[in-house]
C-alpha cells in the first residue's frame, strides 16, 4: 500500500467501519458510550489527516510497517472497547504511547525534524492526557473525565488541524 492517498482512505473507511459496528453491534450501552464514541470519531478525523501527511515522508522500513501494524490493533482495540470506562482509557493511552514511539522511530531518518520533533510532544501531550483521564475514572470520575476529554480532544483538533496545523511542513 504505497500510495498515500490508498492508504489515507482504505485505513479512514477501515477506522470507520470499525467504530460504527462497535457502536452498534458490540460496545457495551453506557453512559460512556456517547463520549468515548466522540472521542473515537475526532480521532478517525485526526487520523485522516495524519495518514495523509505522513505516508509520504515516513521511511518505508520493517520497523516502520511494524509500528503501524501495531498502531492499527492498537486503533481496533480502542474500537471495540468504546462504552467500557476502564478499558477505553486505557487502550486510548496505548494508542497515544504506541503513537509517540513511531514518531520517535523517525527521528533521524527524515528531512523535516522539526515536524517529527512537534508530532512527538502533541503526541506524547495526549498520552499524558490520557493518564489524567485514567486517574480520574479511578478517582471516581469517570464520567466527568471522559467528558472533559471528549470536549477538551476535539477542541484541541480543531485548533492542531486548522487553526495552527501540525500536518504541514
Amino acid at each position: 500500500m504505497g500510495n498515500p492517498t490508498v492508504k489515507t482512505w482504505t485505513a479512514t473507511i477501515a477506522f470507520s467501519l470499525a467504530g460504527t459496528i462497535s457502536a452498534l453491534f458490540y460496545s457495551t450501552v453506557s453512559p460512556f458510550l456517547l463520549p468515548h464514541f466522540i472521542i473515537y470519531a475526532v480521532l478517525v478525523v485526526n487520523t485522516y489527516f495524519s495518514i495523509r501527511f505522513w505516508s509520504a515522508l515516513q521511511p518505508q522500513d520493517s520497523r516502520q510497517l511494524l509500528i503501524d501494524a501495531v498502531l492499527v490493533a492498537a486503533y481496533l482495540t480502542l474500537a471495540f472497547s468504546m462504552g467500557e470506562p476502564t478499558y477505553f482509557p486505557l487502550a486510548l493511552a496505548a494508542l497515544f504511547v504506541l503513537a509517540t514511539f513511531k514518531y520517535v522511530l523517525m527521528r533521524g531518518r527524515i528531512l523535516y525534524e522539526a515536524v517529527v520533533e512537534r508530532k512527538i510532544r502533541i503526541d506524547a501531550l495526549g498520552a499524558l492526557a490520557c493518564a489524567v483521564l485514567i486517574v480520574g475514572a479511578f478517582l471516581g470520575y469517570a464520567f466527568e473525565a471522559a467528558w472533559l476529554f471528549a470536549l477538551g480532544f476535539a477542541l484541541a483538533n480543531v485548533y492542531l488541524l486548522f487553526i495552527r496545523p501540525m500536518y504541514r511542513l
